[in-house]
Formats: structure tokens, C-alpha cells, sequence
């Protein structure tokens, strides 16, 4: 027995010496089959509820959402029915000793469209902020010597533009006015 594991020990030991390090692989995000630019998007239904009601759900929203509203609201169009926001957020990234690194800053576009009974938004145009701004598609390249703190900082992007849009959709599901029950 003890043999068997003097062999095997042998046979395994320089394979592990060997062993190439894993490449990093980049995280999925969701890509727009036409531009291939990384853009968050849906249609949500919101039946029964009008355009004004579903609007002014959007605008209370981002007025809650951003600590100041007002930097970041290029477009409230209630005519047309379409609110632009102009974002930014800084990516996080965990060092291996698992502290967590505030990383790049991160720009997006955010759209907001209003038809009867649906609405639909798209986060678009991801930059990262730098002397110039560059499109957050260029973390992706696997080859990059960087590439696991890009790969990093396309989790941390993915997982602060999943949350916008996750709370977007709750707050819309609210009413825009609280009403207030007969005092009695």
C-alpha cells in the first residue's frame, strides 16, 4: 500500500508543479445583438396603470434612487413620454485578501419609455471615466494583462446595473401618491 501511494504521489506531484495558472474568464453581460454593446434592457408590463401614472412613478423614483436628482436628469419629457438619465456609479472590486477596493467609475445612460399598460428601459452607452472615457467593451479582452481585475470590474458593473434595474421595477410596481385612508 505504501508503495501505491509513493507511485502515485509521484505520478501526481509534477503535474501540480506543472500546472498552468487558469486564464480568467470574463463574466456574461448582456450584449445588443446589433451594436454588441453591453445593454441592460426590458419590456415590463404594467396593465391598468396610464402613462401619466406609470411616468410619475419613474421621476418619484429616480428622485429616491439618486442622492441628487437633479445632476443626473437629461430628458423628463411628459409629452412624449420618455425620461433620460445620465448616471455613474464606482465599481468595487474584492483584493484577495477578500477586502473590497472602490475600482473605476463607471458611467451609463438610462432610458425610461411610457405606453399604455407597459414601459420600457435600456441602460446604455457603459463608460469607464478616465482622462477620456473609454467603452467598458474593451474590459472583455481575455489576452489583456489586466484581465482579471477588468473581469473584476465587469462583475461589479453587472451587478450595479442588475440592482438599478431590480429597483426600478419595484418602485414602478408602487403608487406614485400614497393615498391616505378617511381619518376617523
Amino acid at each position: 500500500m505504501k508503495k501505491f501511494r509513493s507511485i502515485l504521489l509521484m505520478l501526481v506531484l509534477p503535474s501540480l508543479v506543472f500546472a498552468q495558472k487558469n486564464k480568467p474568464v470574463a463574466p456574461v453581460l448582456p450584449m445588443d445583438a446589433e451594436t454588441n454593446l453591453v445593454s441592460y434592457n426590458g419590456v415590463v408590463d404594467a396593465t391598468g396603470v396610464t402613462q401619466k401614472e406609470m411616468y410619475a412613478r419613474a421621476i418619484k423614483w429616480v428622485k429616491e434612487y439618486y442622492p441628487i436628482p437633479s445632476s443626473v436628469f437629461q430628458v423628463q419629457d411628459s409629452i412624449n413620454m420618455k425620461i433620460v438619465c445620465k448616471g455613474k456609479f464606482d465599481a468595487k472590486r474584492t483584493l484577495k485578501n477578500g477586502t473590497q477596493q472602490t475600482g473605476e467609475r463607471i458611467l451609463y445612460n438610462l432610458t425610461i419609455q411610457f405606453k399604455e399598460g407597459r414601459y420600457k428601459y435600456e441602460i446604455t452607452k457603459v463608460l469607464i471615466q478616465g482622462a477620456t472615457s473609454i467603452a467598458i467593451e474593451k474590459y472583455f479582452d481575455e489576452n489583456d494583462p489586466a484581465a482579471e481585475d477588468h473581469f473584476a470590474t465587469l462583475t461589479s458593473v453587472d451587478e450595479n446595473l442588475t440592482n438599478i434595474a431590480n429597483s426600478l421595477k419595484t418602485r414602478m410596481e408602487q403608487p406614485s401618491v400614497k393615498v391616505k385612508k378617511d381619518e376617523w
